[in-house]
């Protein structure tokens, strides 16, 4: 997961999920919009913990694991949206530190 807040974009990549890295376009789409329309790119808080369930499903969705010895698709699409909820978290939470900083040091100048 790559959160750019001065591009203002999402980008996902899962891997080992499908024949190819897949892109959860979707998931991106709706994350940057509802960043967007809250404000939270410019003044980053804590994400709704709603919207970061959401995110996890559709990131799941974007998933095409297979059945195999190590694993049933089902139990490979649940672990891709548990990773893609805590990574997002883990993620925002990078960037409301680096806003905090920065306005920290803005604030001192």
């Amino acid at each position: 997961l790559h959160v750019d807040r001065q591009l203002e974009t999402v980008g996902t990549g899962i891997g080992s999920a499908g024949p190819t890295v897949i892109a959860a376009t979707e998931a991106e789409q709706y994350l940057e919009l509802h960043l967007t329309e809250s404000g939270q790119w410019e003044a980053p808080t804590a994400l709704d913990a709603a919207v970061v369930v959401r995110f996890g499903e559709l990131v799941a969705s974007a998933a095409r694991p297979i059945d195999d010895v190590r694993g049933t698709a089902a139990y490979r699409t649940h672990a891709v949206g548990v990773m893609a909820r805590r990574t997002l978290t883990w993620a925002w939470n990078d960037q409301m530190r680096a806003a905090a900083q920065k306005s920290s040091c803005n604030a001192s100048d």
